[in-house]
């Protein structure tokens, strides 16, 4: 990952510049629920003034928090052309460098306590159990060829079509979603922790079919 101005003291404190988890929390919730103007108003209320948790927020609300690196990552935009072939619609790709929300998944300090680095093994009564991709053979077979010191950072990634626009044309598409199984398995599944993250966008493009041929298209199954 890239070195950012925060990186020295993130060494001794994973959520600075907040003071500890409960800081950050709240910040996060702010910036989720609330505009700036509301979150200005929050932070001059007597009781919010009142309490120990003072430090970055009264003294300069939410600078530091805008000050951290940006949230997310940017979205692109790439224009398929098929050769040969002529669609209804222009088809565009949109995505995520999949580098990057790895990157902002992997350095999400919401899972520093649910994450695995090493391979290991489940010893059960003589047996050998499996449950985190960690204790699986394929692991340690990938840790061995890696230099010291490196770790494995395994990648998952899940689709399926879902409607993207609701009564304005019906547009579909197969959102792509990433998460690593260094975050262990019951963190992954709860859909309030947010560690999957949609890195794509891909289209379903629809073609323009001769009229010849339109009579094939039930036969064949296929969508062209």
């Amino acid at each position: 990952m890239k070195a950012h101005e925060y990186e020295a003291h993130c060494t001794h404190n994973v959520y600075y510049p907040f003071a500890d988890r409960e800081e950050w929390e709240l910040a996060k919730f702010l910036s989720n629920n609330l505009n700036l103007g509301q979150i200005t108003r929050f932070l001059k209320l007597l009781w919010v003034r009142n309490t120990e948790m003072t430090g970055i927020y009264i003294r300069s609300p939410f600078v530091h928090f805008h000050g951290c690196p940006a949230k997310g990552t940017k979205w692109h935009c790439t224009t398929i052309h098929t050769e040969g072939y002529i669609t209804t619609h222009p088809v565009h790709l949109i995505w995520h460098d999949a580098l990057e929300v790895t990157q902002h998944i992997f350095g999400n300090p919401v899972f520093a306590n649910d994450m695995e680095f090493d391979p290991y093994e489940i010893q059960v009564n003589g047996e050998r159990e499996y449950s985190e991709w960690m204790s699986c053979p394929r692991a340690h077979d990938i840790q061995d060829q890696l230099p010291p010191g490196a770790i494995i950072v395994p990648i998952v990634l899940a689709s399926d079509k879902t409607p993207v626009t609701h009564q304005t044309g019906r547009l579909e598409m197969h959102p792509i979603f990433l998460t690593t199984t260094n975050i262990r398995s019951d963190i992954c599944m709860k859909a309030t922790m947010h560690a999957w993250s949609c890195i794509a966008y891909m289209p379903i493009p629809q073609f323009v079919c001769h009229p010849d041929f339109c009579s094939c298209r039930p036969a064949s199954g296929t969508g062209v």
